[in-house]
C-alpha cells in the first residue's frame, strides 16, 4: 500500500524521534541512580565540596557534611606507659553516616589487584575523592592467604595455605552490615553465606582478613581467646599504633586510631585497645582490628589525621565518599 508523500515524511520523522529517544535514554539498569556510586574499585566518589568542610582552631579538618554523608572527628589524648615512663598518645575518633552502602568503598594501589605494588595512603585517598580513608588489610601483598571479596567481586579463596594462616574474617554485606566468620576457612564461609546471607537476600560486598574482633554487640572481647591472637602473627603481643573500623548502626560507622611510633615501643596492646574502643563507641555492633604499626594510615581531607612519622606504603584502603552531584 502506498502512502501520500506527507504521511511517509511524518512516519519517517516519527521513527527518527523514537530512535533518538532510545539512544539518549539508557535502560533503567544502566541509568545512574542519584545518591549511589558505581561498584568499581577504579572509580572514586564525588569530589567533596570545599565549603562543606569544618576546621578546628589549628586548621585541621574536623567535619564534613552534605546531603549524602556526615562526618565528625574528635581528637584526644591518652597517657600510656612506655618503657616505664608515662607518655601522652594522640587519639582520633571519626564518626560517619552515609546515605547508601556504595559510599563505603575500597581501592587498591595502582588500580590493579595484580602484583605487590604499594602506594601512599594519602595518594590513594586523594585519587578517589575520599572524605575519610584508612588502611585495609594486606591482601594484595600477602597474595597466598585469605578469602578475598572486594566491592562484590570475588578474587580468591586461599584459606587453605602453606603457612597455615587463618583469620577472624570481617564480612561487610551489601546492606553495609558487619559480620565475622571466626577462624575462617572455606567450609565456614560457605556455611555463613548459606545460613546468614542467602536467606535474607544479601551478598558479600567486602571481606577483610586480619582481626581480631575487638567489640561485639557492645561487649569487649577477650583477645586471648582469639585464634588469630593465639597464632601470634602481626605483633599482637606488642604495644603499637592501632586502628579499627566499627559499625555503630545501619550505614553508621566509626574509625578509631591511637597514635604511636611506627616501631613496637609505643601505643596500645590489643586488649587495651579493645577496651578503649568500647569506651569511645558505646553499643558498637562490631569493631574490627586492622593492620597497625607503620601500616596505620588515617586520611581526612587528603591529609594524615595524625602526624605519624615513617608510615609505610600500603596496598589498599577503605574509604567513605560523597555521592552528592
Amino acid at each position: 500500500m502506498k502512502y501520500p508523500a506527507i504521511i511517509r515524511w511524518l512516519l519517517a520523522a516519527l521513527m527518527l524521534c523514537c530512535i533518538a529517544l532510545l539512544v539518549s535514554s539508557p535502560s533503567i539498569a544502566e541509568e545512574a541512580v542519584p545518591g549511589k556510586l558505581p561498584l568499581d574499585f577504579t572509580v572514586g566518589g564525588m569530589k567533596p565540596k570545599a565549603e562543606n568542610w569544618t576546621y578546628d582552631e589549628k586548621g585541621n579538618a574536623n567535619g564534613y557534611t552534605d546531603s549524602t554523608i556526615q562526618m565528625s572527628l574528635e581528637r584526644g589524648e591518652i597517657t600510656l606507659t612506655v618503657k616505664g615512663k608515662k607518655v601522652k598518645h594522640e587519639t582520633v575518633v571519626i564518626r560517619v553516616k552515609i546515605q547508601d552502602v556504595t559510599q563505603l568503598r575500597t581501592a587498591v594501589s595502582k588500580d590493579t589487584y595484580k602484583g605487590r605494588g604499594q602506594a601512599k595512603g594519602v595518594d590513594m585517598a586523594k585519587s578517589k575523592n575520599a572524605v575519610v580513608a584508612l588502611n585495609g588489610d594486606f591482601f594484595k601483598y600477602e597474595y597466598d592467604v585469605g578469602y578475598v571479596v572486594r566491592q562484590g567481586e570475588f578474587l580468591r579463596d586461599a584459606t587453605d595455605n602453606k603457612r597455615n594462616r587463618i583469620f577472624d574474617m570481617l564480612v561487610i554485606d551489601d546492606a553495609g552490615d558487619f559480620h565475622v566468620v571466626y577462624s575462617a576457612d572455606t567450609q565456614k564461609i560457605e556455611q555463613f553465606i548459606a545460613n546468614d546471607l542467602t536467606p535474607v537476600g544479601r551478598t558479600i560486598l567486602d571481606t577483610f582478613n586480619l582481626g581480631p574482633v575487638l567489640v561485639l554487640n557492645g561487649e569487649v572481647q577477650d583477645i586471648s581467646q582469639s585464634e588469630v591472637a593465639r597464632q601470634g602473627f602481626y605483633q599482637w603481643p606488642y604495644p603499637q599504633q592501632r586502628i579499627c573500623l566499627v559499625q555503630m548502626g545501619p550505614l553508621e560507622y566509626a574509625v578509631v586510631e591511637v597514635f604511636g611510633r611506627t616501631d613496637s615501643t609505643a601505643g596500645m596492646g590489643l586488649q587495651e585497645f579493645a577496651e578503649f574502643v568500647a569506651e569511645q563507641c558505646p553499643g558498637a555492633i562490631l569493631a574490627y582490628n586492622l593492620d597497625g604499626g607503620g601500616s596505620t594510615n588515617l586520611v581526612v581531607n587528603n591529609k594524615k589525621a595524625c602526624k605519624t612519622p615513617g608510615l609505610r606504603e600500603i596496598t589498599d584502603i577503605i574509604y567513605f565518599a560523597s555521592a552528592e552531584e
